[in-house]
């Protein structure tokens, strides 16, 4: 039997802090049944502690071997590796101002939760100053190896929350 390559198993979503790729790995990992890996659950031992590198590199050698996957978050160090192994990249690339209000916005929703994924929900300068630089400092890898990885990828460039909606229906819409 064919594998239907439109189907993807191992999915990846990246893009700046606040433009929603936890939500939409939720969202994607449900409708399609396949398990989700928060990059921020493998890094951060708990609000005040990181995982040594080389823990957090092995655990995540571990996840992307599984067959299949839909794993969350940007860690620009690990982009390559994990792109070798995806069959699907999805980026988020929204404005940096609506970023900037969605992590306003959950900062003030959840000023007393513990953040679900593992990482501490802080805000301050430093984390303000990384969003606001994300585009600059990232895109250029990010577009690098799109075309490095063009050939066993599926690419998705989500702009806008238009598209992303359409998207969206045609994750629902496959079987």
């Amino acid at each position: 039997m064919e594998e239907n390559k439109s189907i993807a198993n191992r999915i990846m979503v990246i893009g700046c802090p606040g433009a929603g790729k936890s939500t939409l790995s939720a969202q994607i990992a449900q409708i399609r049944n396949i398990p989700l890996v928060h990059l921020d659950s493998i890094q951060w031992i708990d609000d005040n502690t990181t995982a040594p590198q080389a823990t957090f590199d092995a655990k995540l050698k571990e996840e992307i071997q599984k067959k299949e996957w839909i794993m969350d978050g940007n860690y620009a160090r690990t982009l390559a590796l994990r792109m070798e192994c995806a069959d699907m990249v999805i980026w988020l690339d929204f404005p940096r101002s609506i970023c900037c209000y969605r992590i306003l916005k959950r900062y003030v929703k959840n000023k007393r939760k513990k953040n679900p994924h593992g990482n501490p929900d802080r805000l301050d300068f430093s984390f303000l100053r990384f969003v606001w630089n994300y585009k600059k400092e990232n895109d250029s890898q990010i577009k690098s190896l799109k075309i490095k990885y063009q050939e066993q990828l599926h690419f998705i460039h989500i702009h806008s929350w238009q598209e992303l909606k359409e998207f969206m229906k045609k994750i629902k819409s496959l079987p």
